[in-house]
């Protein structure tokens, strides 16, 4: 009786978990480029005839960006649908630029912070753009933590049967 017990035991728990890690992992759908190299997504945001540079976005909707040489970053991020989040998300913006051989940062500022300035930087060709997401614990989160522990202790003791004095 006591194996079933564990086996019990084992296959709680390890739903459980499965559970709490897939309901913890979330994953967002991305749409693609004007066009797809090897996997990278390729957009282009210029009229024809147009000067343009190419600007590397990491986090958010990731991609190549061939624009025209007038934009500047808060143009891009709109472009990219970058700049927007609900109120559990805090977004960071750092722009990166190539200067004396080596890629230094130039700005990183919050997005709230980043939208209430007068005028935002001007791009350059082979600039990289990097939109950091963070999501804030809400009182949903710490709910289905605290329910699947609960869970788990509740199976745990019942298939132990602790607290009978038989």
């Amino acid at each position: 009786m006591g194996d079933v017990r564990f086996v019990f035991a084992t296959a709680a728990i390890m739903s459980l978990l499965g559970m709490g890690l897939l309901g913890a992992a979330s994953a967002r759908a991305q749409t693609t480029g004007d066009r797809q190299a090897g996997g990278t997504a390729y957009y282009t945001f210029a009229r024809p005839g147009q000067n343009t540079i190419e600007v590397l976005v990491l986090g958010g909707q990731a991609g190549i960006y061939q624009v025209g040489e007038n934009i500047n970053l808060g143009q891009l991020l709109a472009l990219s649908g970058s700049g927007g989040g609900d109120e559990r998300s805090r977004i960071k913006v750092l722009l990166f630029r190539r200067q004396q051989g080596t890629r230094t940062k130039i700005l990183e500022e919050e997005i709230d912070d980043f939208a209430s300035r007068a005028a935002y930087p001007a791009l350059r060709d082979g600039d990289v753009v990097r939109i950091e997401t963070r999501e804030r614990l809400n009182w949903r989160d710490v709910l289905q933590v605290t329910t699947s522990v609960t869970s788990l202790a509740v199976t745990l003791l019942t298939v132990f049967e602790v607290g009978r004095f038989d």
